[in-house]
């Protein structure tokens, strides 16, 4: 069963625009389900229960013995595609990743190429806060600051779609400004082995809550984006 996050600084729609300032993220909610972990299923939740329930979208806690995760209707629409690409039965994965996006752990990819999980990451990322902020892709990765300041600059406050198919040590400083709350990025990660992202971050990366998806059904794959152009 997976443990409860660690609280963090929620994203307010108050928040100050802009790199280098606060979050310019939108709020996340109302709740409109609670998502029953282990059991591939939710619970809905009206309008009038939501507005009583002591409750922010991203909380987990127990109901009747059951644990569940407090979902907005962004959030919930991405459960069809994630169980297209994990596999009807991967309730523990496809947990695993509506985890990652309200709470905004870095997302990884693996066991295909960047070609073929372009269409589920895009997904993702426009059911996220970040909707309104870009999708960068980045398939060579700077090395000089200036280089790497400007891809950060440029895809600040979105997410960046990072294709480790071929390993190598990442700059130091590519990977502060990935983390770095003055560029508020999200990451998801594209590579064919997991191994390969902590080879590419280094032993710092053992410190970071990944959440690591498995692609292996190419059946579902094929039926993916018939499931992923219902959800826009």
């Amino acid at each position: 069963m997976p443990q409860p996050p660690r609280r963090q600084r929620r994203e307010t729609v108050e928040a100050h625009c802009g790199i280098g300032g606060f979050s310019p993220h939108p709020a996340r909610g109302p709740i409109t389900a609670l998502r029953v972990f282990g059991h591939g299923y939710e619970i809905p939740v009206d309008a009038g229960l939501s507005q009583h329930l002591s409750r922010i979208v991203g909380d987990m806690f127990t109901v009747e013995d059951l644990t569940v995760l407090a979902l907005d209707e962004q959030t919930r629409q991405l459960i069809p595609p994630l169980t297209a690409y994990c596999g009807i039965g991967a309730h523990d994965d496809v947990d695993a990743a509506l985890l990652a996006v309200v709470w905004k752990r870095p997302i990884v990819l693996h066991g295909s190429g960047c070609e073929d999980v372009v269409e589920i990451a895009r997904t993702i990322h426009e059911h996220s806060i970040r909707k309104g902020f870009p999708l960068t892709q980045v398939t060579t990765v700077p090395t000089s600051d200036a280089e790497i300041e400007a891809l950060c600059t440029k895809a600040g406050c979105g997410t960046i779609l990072l294709d480790l198919s071929n390993p190598v040590e990442l700059p130091r400083t590519f990977i502060r400004h990935l983390f770095s709350d003055h560029y508020h990025l999200w990451t998801i990660m594209v590579t064919p082995v997991a191994e390969n992202v902590r080879q590419c971050f280094g032993p710092g990366m053992d410190l970071v809550r990944l959440c690591e998806l498995g692609f292996s059904r190419t059946v579902w794959h094929r039926s993916m984006h018939d499931v992923t152009s219902t959800q826009h």
